[in-house]
């Protein structure tokens, strides 16, 4: 068992360490020799709307995170610097922790946590590549005082013993892996595995360290069910919508085959399929996993031989995050709106309005608090007394939930 005592005290000193050689020295000698502000300046500049929405200073501690990557990194500036003549001036404990770090390269981690064998220090595994380690980081244990998160993302280095986080630690309270695998697949079409993904954040981390942006969003949650996009598609060459009326209740438009699973097509799981004639191709999609999984049995009842594991399993404040980070707007189902009723454009204004309302107070709810009504129906364009009705019957349900899910 590791004397966490001694690694605590290495732990310490490397951070001491760090901030006069690599804060203090490094950063601002690599930034002006490299010319990396220009570099900062072009990769940060795609995300103007996204960073002035963040706080003060976090810009900065971004910036020095990436320096700090450019440094340390696989074939890193680091390698060119150790026999510089300013190298030379620093003191010799400084110059052998520098050798040191430079000897095991520095990598941002998607990870989550295993163990948590001490105060401060945890057991972690790398959500695409699987390698486990060791990480000292009073950063987490900071958030994980302050809520609970799933996911974390960092930068992480070796002090000899154990993995330091250097920078901004992100700890992501709704998102999974498959829903940063999604974000890379959206930033760069060529991904498509997970070895591809770690190459691209490894060449580019400043989209993905955007994703703070939904660090706190809360998973949304219907009494036992998790709110979730999941949706998974299957070529087709033959389909009889006949069979399905027993379970379904099936509707036709425009060569597309709806099929809304009786008693799961509601909410909260909204399970239904489309088939579609001219694409010869059938689409399952539900908001609960529950309900993916009560739709793909009902369709292999009927003898289809369809996987019971979806394409796509998306949480939905990383549609969001896609929509501010990306400026993408999904569209994972391009069948419904053949269904849909044409609204009035004022009818469609008014309905936008109040999903904006609702997409604000969620987190709110969800974390049992009770949200700002005048201020968000303000910041939605709802009439007050509308949006106190709206939400007030929203709290009032999600307590029922709670209180049928306690006992």
């Amino acid at each position: 068992m590791p004397d966490y005592a001694q690694l605590r005290s290495v732990c310490k000193e490397s951070s001491a360490l760090s901030k006069a050689v690599i804060d203090d020295f490094l950063i601002p000698y690599a930034a002006q020799r490299e010319r990396l502000d220009r570099e900062m300046d072009i990769r940060f500049g795609q995300f103007k709307k996204v960073i002035r929405d963040l706080q003060p200073g976090w810009i900065n501690l971004f910036k020095a995170q990436y320096i700090g990557h450019r440094i340390f990194r696989k074939g890193g500036l680091i390698n060119k610097y150790l026999n510089h003549a300013a190298f030379r001036q620093l003191s010799a404990e400084e110059r052998k922790y520098m050798t040191d770090e430079a000897e095991v390269a520095w990598r941002f981690s998607f990870s989550v946590i295993t163990a948590i064998p001490e105060p401060d220090f945890y057991e972690m595994e790398d959500v695409f590549s699987g390698v486990t380690f060791l990480l000292f980081s009073p950063s987490i244990s900071q958030t994980l005082a302050e809520g609970n998160a799933s996911l974390w993302f960092n930068l992480i280095g070796f002090n000899g013993h154990c993995w330091q986080s250097f920078g901004p630690v992100l700890g992501f309270r709704s998102f999974a892996p498959d829903d940063i695998f999604f974000f890379a697949t959206e930033l760069n079409a060529r991904i498509e595995s997970e070895e591809e993904l770690l190459q691209d954040l490894e060449e580019n981390p400043v989209p993905y360290m955007m994703l703070i942006t939904g660090s706190n969003y809360p998973a949304i949650v219907n009494g036992q069910d998790e709110m979730i996009q999941v949706t998974g598609g299957f070529p087709l060459f033959s389909f009889d919508g006949t069979k399905f009326k027993k379970d379904f209740e099936v509707g036709y438009s425009e060569h597309v085959y709806r099929l809304q699973l009786i008693n799961w097509a509601e909410p909260p799981h909204f399970a239904i399929a489309y088939f579609s004639e001219e694409e010869n191709k059938l689409l399952l999609t539900a908001l609960t996993d529950r309900g993916y999984e009560a739709l793909a049995q009902a369709i292999r009842r009927q003898g289809l031989d369809i996987s019971a594991e979806p394409d796509i399993r998306l949480h939905l404040p990383m549609i969001t995050c896609i929509k501010s980070i990306l400026g993408k707007e999904l569209e994972l189902n391009p069948y419904e709106e053949l269904f849909n009723v044409q609204s009035s454009p004022r009818e469609k204004a008014d309905l936008d309005r109040l999903n904006q309302l609702l997409s604000l107070a969620l987190p709110y709810i969800n974390a049992g608090e009770d949200p700002d009504i005048p201020a968000l129906a303000k910041e939605a364009g709802v009439d007050e007394e509308s949006a106190r009705e709206v939400l007030n019957q929203m709290v009032s349900r999600m307590k029922v939930l709670r209180q049928k899910k306690a006992k």
